[in-house]
């Protein structure tokens, strides 16, 4: 038989005695500031365990629905230059401002009945899904299959980026490839929406393994995303506007954006120097990588 419980996560009595001799303060969890130091200056503490205090206003806002690996990060930076002057200090951080989190958190388990799990999230306090979707910036979702053939969902946010997925799958699937699609704009693979409009994907397990996919889980792919907004972001001329800072302003302005616009917008795009040196870039990145990423055409291909 299999026994299944959805109690709340406590702290057991040995770890409650620990903190209480120790004279640290609780209140249902370890109590920290913004930097994780408890209120013994010698001791910190993060995880799962842990809660800001009451002052900053964010009981909800816990270490449990941060990605445990940020937040080692977080407390590694914290605590290193204690052991080691030469390591750079971290910025430091406003006494009411919580840190500010941003890789997902990711679950994966093993289910009863040989099913595997994986949901990937945004960082942020837990919404029943019926009160998310009221939203009127939800998004849309995105689902193939069910649970006997291997359920895939994604959540697209209002500016068609990946917000949620989410998987279960009696068959093995690649766990850290599916992670590395979340916050991707959905041009970024191959059209997705499109494509799943038409009735061109049925199965999302399949479409993520397919040869042009393996350029999203390539490890240098999110510094080429980021070399490529920093291009969009120079003028063509000093003192001009750059072509990202009025996609900016127009989505501030308004989230849709007419179709007589985008196509100003792809036309300004087509005879800016801007072009150049994306398209420039993009081939320098395939040249380098031609043997992690050889389904890719090259320069002297295009």
């Amino acid at each position: 038989g299999t026994c299944i419980t959805l109690q709340d996560k406590g702290i057991d009595r040995e770890t409650f005695e620990s903190i209480n001799n120790c004279c640290l303060v609780f209140d249902g969890r370890l109590v920290i500031d913004t930097n994780c130091h408890t209120n013994d200056p010698s001791i910190y503490g993060a995880g799962p365990l842990t809660k800001y205090k009451r002052a900053l206003y964010c009981d909800e806002y816990v270490h449990e629905i941060f990605s445990s690996g940020e937040v080692a990060e977080r407390l590694a930076q914290i605590i290193l230059p204690l052991f080691d002057p030469s390591f750079p200090t971290p910025a430091p951080v406003e006494t009411y401002e919580i840190p500010k989190m941003v890789k997902p958190k990711v679950v994966f388990a093993n289910l009863p009945g040989g099913y595997h799990y994986l949901h990937v999230a945004r960082p942020q306090p837990l919404v029943d899904l019926e009160t998310a979707m009221l939203d009127s910036n939800y998004g849309r979702e995105l689902i193939t299959g069910d649970k006997d053939s291997g359920y895939f969902r994604l959540h697209l946010n209002q500016y068609h980026s990946v917000e949620t997925i989410t998987c279960l799958s009696k068959d093995p699937f690649e766990v850290s490839n599916i992670t590395q699609i979340f916050g991707l704009h959905q041009q970024f693979m191959n059209s997705l929406e499109d494509r799943f409009d038409s009735g061109l994907i049925s199965d999302f397990f399949s479409y993520f393994r397919e040869p042009w996919s393996l350029l999203l889980y390539h490890d240098r792919f999110p510094e080429l995303r980021a070399e490529i907004m920093e291009l969009l972001g120079q003028p063509n001329q000093p003192g001009e506007q750059s072509l990202s800072e009025k996609v900016c302003q127009m989505i501030d302005e308004d989230l849709t954006v007419e179709e007589k616009t985008k196509t100003a917008l792809a036309e300004e795009y087509a005879g800016s120097l801007a072009k150049t040196a994306v398209e420039n870039r993009l081939f320098s990145y395939l040249s380098y990588n031609k043997y992690h990423l050889p389904h890719y055409a090259g320069q002297n291909m295009a």
